[in-house]
């Protein structure tokens, strides 16, 4: 994942930007197909901000925070990024399964079907 970190009126610190590589390739980790995150690092009264733009396959999330340290910032728009990721997951999993609430409760495991198709050849055999 591309990471393009950009500071509004304030000098990028190292730490700073390897703080952000290391979150960005943490969430690029988590979840595939996540291709450019632009970061854009301020500083308005006194308190850090950090807004994130987060591009991918059929997603584009915003998240921004705000904190006493750039670091704090950082660390919570990530935060911030998971979360909305984790919920986008969740309701793409949730519409791809059927509206019927007895299939969505309902697990088959292999063992289950196999024993189901145990029972269907010994009623064959029978006849």
């Amino acid at each position: 994942m591309d990471l393009l970190l950009t500071g509004k009126h304030v000098e990028i610190a190292e730490d700073e930007r390897a703080l952000a590589q290391k979150l960005a390739d943490k969430l690029s980790a988590d979840y595939a197909k996540l291709s450019t995150l632009r970061m854009v690092l301020g500083s308005e009264r006194g308190l850090k901000s950090c807004e994130a733009l987060l591009n991918g396959n059929n997603v584009s999330l915003n998240a921004s925070a705000k904190a006493d340290t750039t670091l704090a910032a950082i660390a919570g728009t990530f935060e911030k990024l998971d979360r909305q990721m984790r919920r986008f997951l969740n309701k793409i999993q949730d519409r791809s399964v059927s509206s019927n609430p007895l299939l969505k409760e309902k697990i088959w495991a292999s063992a289950d079907l196999k024993l189901d198709d145990e029972t269907e050849t010994d009623l064959f055999d029978q006849l």
